[in-house]
């Protein structure tokens, strides 16, 4: 079984990805990482709900919530994350990356 990893970049609000992600995902491991505007995808209970139900391991930049006005140290079935942690994530725990 693959390890894959999304990553995101736009906000739900303008484009939602969990469609897409679904299809290219199949059974494999899955992981999220939100970048930018992506991470009001954990701000918002309906979608992080969507993707804790369809087992995504879920990964948000803190410096990203912070420049948003989430200071939240802590969201529920969400790893809050520092940049180095997102290397790792891309480099070395997951087999394939794709971008959305």
């Amino acid at each position: 079984m693959t390890n894959v990893l999304f990553t995101l970049l736009k906000s739900p609000f303008e484009i939602n990805e969990l469609r897409t992600m679904e299809v290219l995902a199949k059974e494999n491991n899955r992981g999220v990482l939100l970048f930018q505007d992506a991470v009001y995808y954990v701000t918002m209970e309906r979608f992080r709900t969507e993707l804790l139900s369809n087992k995504y391991a879920i990964f948000a930049l803190r410096d990203e919530l912070a420049a948003r006005g989430f200071d939240n140290t802590s969201i529920e079935g969400v790893e809050i994350i520092d940049y180095d942690r997102a290397v790792d994530l891309i480099m070395e725990e997951y087999d394939r990356v794709v971008s959305l």
